[in-house]
């Protein structure tokens, strides 16, 4: 198994400290990384470090901590809320009496009074819901699934990201391979120039084919350069998969031989069963169908009475009176009668939402079949084509040689050993081209199954 793909399992399973999570839901704020490799690294070092590196992980991992915050916030309705008030208050009261006076000269007034209280008041008030016909319950399974899906969302990409830079890896080391096979182009061509020239300064050969191999020898340089300058590409497009920038100069181990990938080799109606269990596109769609039915559930209590309780204790003081400390206890039905079919709508919709789910399930199923049926032809065809470049390159040596030799000898013409030179050269690119072909499809294969593991320990190698 994949180091990074172990831990993030392990560490998600296991309940986190943070202060922030008191019933340890999210996990770790960021994903592990193990120990970094040192020395030229293997095709599983690149995957480890991209793993760690690339940002496509970190996003994944933050949307499980979202989604695994939700499954609190959804419990939270479980619980009972508490809260306290507690603050001073400053009043006035104007007294505006009924007994009137009249003064000497005629003029008549009221008596008034006024008094200013400063206090303070505090409050404790309990709330709990005791019945909603399971709506909680329901939102608890919905942001569950949704945790499920973010989970399994952690793994796709991970096996994407895996996959990218097993392909780039791929794509540098064949580019590698190509330009080693355009160096023992041009060294061959290289003789032939040097034999067509000796036999013109000899007089024994036109100074045509002097030029004809001077001609090839030139091509097969061009070939190199392209070659190399694909290499260079192709590191660069390998470090930014591992997260690296493009300039990053990696030391990279041998290519293992190509493995066997027995397990890649069976029956694709058993891989297809495979990939049935283990894809986590799969598991996803699933995670969201069981979300949606479980918002049908939630949207139906909304339709129903709900039953709550409640309690609250309230403390008064005043400097001009006396004190005072009252206490309440209640139950409270709260019975929806109508508020526009806004509830029957959300009811509709929610059953609309799974109805979809479920034909995503049903699509996302399909393709995993036939993403693997594709997949696992492709790698037949890429089988066949290697055991044949195997032959050609074979043939292919052997009658450049003959045609050098029969040429040396004088028995043969130029323009055969042309062909037969060119004939190389492209019997060597083909064998480059189908040995990581087969890598190629292996991994792809192992994609679609769900396990890219399969193609990436397959080169694990110790050191």
């Amino acid at each position: 198994m994949l180091r990074h793909a172990a831990l993030i399992a392990v560490l998600l399973a296991s309940p986190a400290a943070a202060s922030d999570d008191p019933r340890g839901l999210l996990g770790p704020a960021a994903a592990p990384c193990a120990v970094e490799p040192t020395g030229p690294l293997t095709l599983p070092d690149l995957v480890d470090l991209a793993l760690c590196h690339n940002p496509a992980t970190a996003v994944a991992w933050a949307a499980s901590r979202s989604a695994a915050a939700n499954v609190g916030i959804a419990r939270a309705a479980s619980l009972p809320t508490v809260s306290v008030t507690v603050g001073p208050t400053l009043s006035r009261t104007d007294y505006f009496g009924s007994q009137r006076f009249v003064t000497a000269n005629g003029q008549a007034f009221g008596a008034t009074s006024n008094s200013t209280d400063l206090g303070s008041s505090a409050s404790l008030a309990l709330n709990y819901l005791l019945f909603d016909f399971g709506g909680r319950a329901a939102r608890i399974d919905a942001a569950r699934s949704n945790q499920r899906a973010a989970l399994g969302q952690i793994a796709d990409t991970a096996q994407s990201v895996a996959l990218t830079t097993v392909t780039a890896y791929n794509g540098l080391q064949a580019n590698l391979a190509a330009a080693t096979a355009a160096q023992a182009t041009v060294a061959f061509n290289r003789s032939s120039f040097d034999l067509a020239d000796g036999k013109r300064r000899a007089g024994v050969s036109t100074p045509a084919d002097a030029l004809q191999a001077r001609t090839a020898l030139a091509q097969a340089e061009l070939t190199l350069v392209q070659a190399q300058g694909n290499a260079r590409t192709s590191a660069g497009q390998l470090a930014v998969a591992v997260g690296l920038p493009p300039t990053a100069v990696l030391s990279l181990a041998p290519a293992p031989a190509l493995a066997s990938g027995d397990a890649l080799r069976r029956d694709v109606t058993l891989l297809i069963a495979e990939a049935e269990r283990l894809r986590p596109d799969l598991r996803i769609a699933a995670a969201s169908r069981d979300a949606a039915d479980a918002q049908i559930r939630a949207a139906r209590s909304d339709t129903r009475p709900s039953l709550s309780a409640a309690a609250q204790n309230n403390l008064g003081y005043a400097n001009s009176s006396t004190d005072s400390n009252r206490a309440s206890l209640g139950l409270t039905v709260s019975i929806p009668l109508f508020n526009g079919y806004d509830r029957t709508y959300r009811v509709a919709a929610a059953r609309a939402e799974a109805d979809r789910q479920a034909a995503l399930l049903e699509q996302t199923r399909q393709q995993a079949g036939l993403d693997v049926f594709t997949q696992k032809t492709a790698l037949d065809t890429q089988i066949r084509v290697l055991a044949t470049a195997r032959e050609l390159i074979n043939s292919a040596s052997a009658s450049a040689d003959i045609a050098q030799g029969r040429f040396r000898a004088g028995v043969g013409t130029f323009t055969d050993l042309l062909n037969a030179q060119s004939a190389l050269a492209s019997a060597r690119q083909q064998l480059v081209s189908a040995d990581f072909g087969v890598r190629d499809a292996q991994a792809r294969l192992a994609r679609a199954i769900g396990d890219v593991t399969i193609a990436v320990d397959a080169n694990r190698s110790s050191r």
